[in-house]
């Protein structure tokens, strides 16, 4: 069944929200809009909120408000290496230069220690993405910005309904930005959010969003760009904030499900997440990242690689090689997205877990020994991790064995044909013939050995590496195991 990434989900509510804008005839930016304006003004306890196009321009309007109250044209605005590229975007529209600083491991946040060094008397901002509802250290960074006298323009895109400390995130700092896109927390399609507690920024960008004009007035006192919203987006917005609170609760939900069904799997990691901040998207750090990737892709489950880290792109290779951003690139080359959101049930998410644990079963196994006869293989790293589970390749007439354990040990003939000999220790012991598909129990204390009649694979499991490594060696049934090989190496 095909399970795409990360999909929005709509109900009759609404449908009933965008059909009664349509009714209405009045689809432009309106009393909608001012309603769900209104409706982030309560939720957040902030003073301004603004809705526009999308969450680029969000940042693009704050960026540029900045600028003109500060007065200046020539100016840089510090950015984290890892983020979307249009938190760079945004900075460049608005007539400024991106400044790029690596980012935490365990946070993927910007490096709050690596700050001050890319600071120069043209720097106006700090961009703190709070990367998909991930909080960067905003204490430091306000510290930072009023020893530089810097503002700082929270990039919350993914982080509605994140918090800091009791502090929803994107109402810190002087401006914050949200998004409404469609794999965000709640969608309008596209929208963006801006939000502030400062009067002047807030004239300012309302001016900067509507052709130079605020509240509508006659003259265009500045120059101005047609960013405005429209109703038919809020409409839809409006409906689906409804559902924040219980979104919250499943993206959580989805985040606990997927770290317990993958927490015997060494070769994932989950990033922290604190208990106030909410998990926009499923990122793990994948060992074999773009194989495990592919092999998703070819079972039609469809998860999503991390953004490029920002220098790696030709607009900003100049800033940097990977040595001078290891983290960023590390989270770039690392980093994958599996699919959640309100569209992904807990049944999808089982069947993902499973088909990663088989992925990375079938890619540990460890060659421990290799002869004329074939290879030895074990698999590491299985949910129980001290019981060994081993492959043995076997050319035809080849033999292995000639020992018993304190334990019992499975076996099942994964290819070809095999004839197992055993029986107590000395003898007497009996042949039987297994074929391909057919398993068996060695007992404790039980002699047993393997004669590979045609090219074969056996599989054995049950016991441990310790155990294995006191096999007992049967003397007389070694005989007839060394007698079998020395026929084999003459054919």
């Amino acid at each position: 069944m095909k399970i795409n990434w990360n999909e929005p989900k709509f109900n009759d509510e609404d449908l009933r929200e965008v059909s009664e804008v349509l009714k209405a005839n009045y689809v432009n930016e309106g009393p909608k809009t001012k309603q769900l304006e209104e409706k982030f003004k309560k939720y957040l306890g902030v003073k301004h909120v603004i809705c526009t196009t999308n969450a680029t321009a969000a940042l693009f309007l704050a960026i540029k408000a900045d600028a003109l109250i500060r007065g200046v044209e020539d100016f840089e605005v510090i950015v984290p290496d890892m983020t979307m590229i249009a938190t760079a975007t945004a900075v460049e529209w608005a007539g400024g230069k991106p400044i790029l600083v690596d980012v935490e491991k365990d946070r993927m946040t910007i490096n709050i220690e690596k700050i001050e060094k890319k600071i120069t008397s043209k720097t106006t901002v700090i961009i703190p993405v709070h990367i998909l509802g991930r909080a960067a250290e905003m204490g430091q960074l306000n510290e930072i910005a009023q020893r530089h006298n810097l503002t700082i323009i929270e990039d919350a895109a993914g982080a509605l309904g994140s918090k800091t400390k009791g502090k929803y995130l994107g109402t810190i700092g002087k401006v914050g930005c949200f998004s409404l896109q469609s794999n965000k927390i709640i969608t309008s399609g596209q929208g963006g959010v801006i939000v502030t507690n400062d009067d002047q920024y807030n004239e300012v960008i309302r001016r900067l969003r509507d052709f130079g004009r605020f509240n509508k007035e006659f003259l265009h006192k500045i120059a101005g760009y047609n960013l405005k919203f429209n109703d038919l987006s809020a409409a839809l917005a409006l409906s689906q904030f409804n559902k924040l609170g219980e979104r919250k609760l499943l993206l959580i939900k989805q985040r606990n499900q997927y770290e317990q069904e993958l927490s015997s799997i060494n070769e994932i990691k989950f990033p922290e997440f604190k208990e106030e901040e909410i998990p926009l998207w499923i990122e793990v750090i994948a060992k074999d990242r773009d194989k495990l990737f592919e092999y998703l892709k070819s079972l039609e489950i469809y998860s999503r690689k991390c953004w490029s880290a920002l220098h790696k792109n030709p607009p900003y290779q100049n800033q940097g090689a990977d040595s001078d951003f290891p983290i960023s690139s590390f989270i770039f080359d690392n980093v994958l997205w599996l699919p959640n959101g309100p569209a992904i049930t807990s049944e999808q998410i089982n069947s993902i877990c499973s088909k990663i644990k088989e992925f990375y079963y079938q890619m540990n196994f460890k060659k421990v020994h290799e002869d004329e006869r074939g290879g030895l293989y074990i698999i590491e790293n299985l949910p129980e991790r001290e019981k060994e589970f081993n492959f043995m390749e076997m050319k035809k007439g080849s033999a292995r064995g000639g020992c018993y354990h304190d334990a019992d040990e499975y076996f099942v003939v994964i290819k070809g044909k095999v004839k197992l000999i055993s029986g107590p220790f000395g003898g007497p012991f009996e042949e039987r013939v297994f074929e391909e598909g057919d398993s068996g129990i060695n007992r404790t204390k039980v002699s047993h050995s393997f004669i590979a009649l045609e090219d074969s694979i056996v599989s054995e499991w049950g016991i441990t590496t310790k155990e294995k490594m006191e096999n007992k060696k049967d003397m007389k049934l070694r005989d007839l195991v060394d007698e079998a090989n020395r026929k084999f190496s003459k054919i």
